[in-house]
């Protein structure tokens, strides 16, 4: 675990004393925007979907995560959530009690360190994120940027490029960005034809990801 990485035995120990392990299935929800909970949640293999359910029953993904993360450290400071929780593919997740957590935390200040780091870091992705869907980035390089990162977070090689390592709907594409699922699938099959990505079947394939990262840009030459 990222979170895990700098600490001493002893921490290690300790964390490994009170934590548990337990698998979930693709779409099963682990929890539900604004629910108390009192489990910290770290991604061993698989894909977790944050994300705030809308009034029309949409979507607004606000992170993806995959190994070593954890999901929720935002509960140490208050136990209801700000996100809902699902996964996109089967994952294995280990857990720990909020105040067992909490007590290994008190002693020790890397790992206190560590989470405060955490939660800057999702505060500038949030930041970053808003930048990005603004109405100055046109849908097609808002679409590039986003799958050259889940090629890079997510991806395994293939014989045809770098493969986001989970099926990624139209739709589901569309509540990452914030955008109508009508303006996604015409931008992704633009990209498709100029032969940056590859669609089969839920299954992104980036060929070559400097090229698409080059297309976000304006530096890309067909």
């Amino acid at each position: 675990m990222k979170l895990f990485q700098n600490l001493d035995k002893e921490a290690l120990n300790e964390l490994a004393n009170i934590a548990k392990i337990k698998e979930y299935k693709k779409g099963d929800l682990l929890y539900s925007d604004r629910e108390k909970i009192h489990t910290i949640y770290f991604v061993i293999e698989g894909v977790a979907s944050l994300y705030k359910p809308n009034p029309d029953n949409t979507k607004k993904v606000v992170f993806l995560f995959g190994a070593g993360d954890v999901l929720n450290e935002v509960i140490i400071y208050e136990n209801t959530t700000l996100l809902s929780c699902e996964f996109l593919a089967p994952t294995k997740l280990l857990e720990i009690d909020r105040e067992d957590f909490v007590k290994v935390l008190e002693k020790s200040y890397l790992l206190a360190k560590g989470v405060i780091e955490s939660l800057i870091y999702k505060n500038r992705v949030m930041s970053h994120q808003i930048k990005n869907t603004s109405n100055s980035i046109t849908v097609d390089r808002q679409i590039a940027l986003k799958l050259y990162k889940l090629a890079r977070d997510f991806g395994i090689e293939t014989d045809l490029g770098t493969e986001i390592n989970f099926d990624l709907s139209i739709t589901y594409l569309s509540e990452i960005l914030g955008a109508k699922r009508e303006t996604v699938s015409r931008q992704v099959k633009v990209l498709s034809e100029l032969g940056l990505i590859k669609v089969v079947r839920k299954r992104f394939t980036i060929p070559n990801q400097n090229t698409l990262l080059d297309y976000f840009h304006g530096t890309y030459q067909n």
